[in-house]
């Protein structure tokens, strides 16, 4: 793999940023990254040990945050391959906001389609809740609780329960 297989810069809100990352966290998570669209579109497995680089540099009074997931390519792996049929950039709705593409996910999206997330709101109260990997907010807890646990069990009692709830209609 040469250093330019890849490269592209998304210039946007702190959502349609955190909605990019977030599918590159999928991708992490599921073993392998698809990057871009159309033709252009390539995929890259990642192994299951990484190693992560954060950098913040000031310059010329300008910040960057810098984030590089680096491993060593498999022998006789020539890197990233391109995508047969890339499907379309998902679409991720932003509060407020203009649908925008996102160019980074899962190679695999059944792989990982969402994930909980536990957090202090803003009045310090704990709550969950389960996010698509488009970032848009799919389930919460609804209401807040005083202790961490006691969110991670309202939250591990849905993963538990779900599978086998029953769907009414009314």
């Amino acid at each position: 793999m040469s250093e330019d297989d890849f490269e592209s810069e998304l210039t946007g809100s702190r959502e349609e940023i955190a909605a990019a990352l977030s599918g590159v966290t999928d991708g992490i998570l599921a073993g392998s990254v698809r990057l871009g669209e159309d033709a252009d579109a390539v995929t890259v497995d990642v192994p299951e040990e990484v190693t992560l680089e954060v950098e913040l540099e000031h310059e010329d009074g300008e910040l960057s945050l810098e984030l590089e997931v680096e491993w060593d390519a498999p022998e006789g792996d020539s890197g990233a391959a391109p995508v047969d049929e890339p499907p379309e950039a998902e679409e991720t709705e932003i509060p407020g906001g203009e649908d925008v593409a996102v160019p980074v996910a899962a190679a695999d999206a059944s792989q990982s389609l969402a994930r909980f997330e536990v957090f202090r709101d803003r009045a310090s109260e704990w709550r969950w809740r389960l996010r698509h990997r488009n970032g848009n907010v799919i389930a919460t807890s609804g209401e807040g609780y005083t202790r961490k646990h006691n969110a991670w069990k309202g939250l591990q009692s849905v993963m538990q329960n779900a599978p086998e709830a029953e769907v009414q209609e009314d």
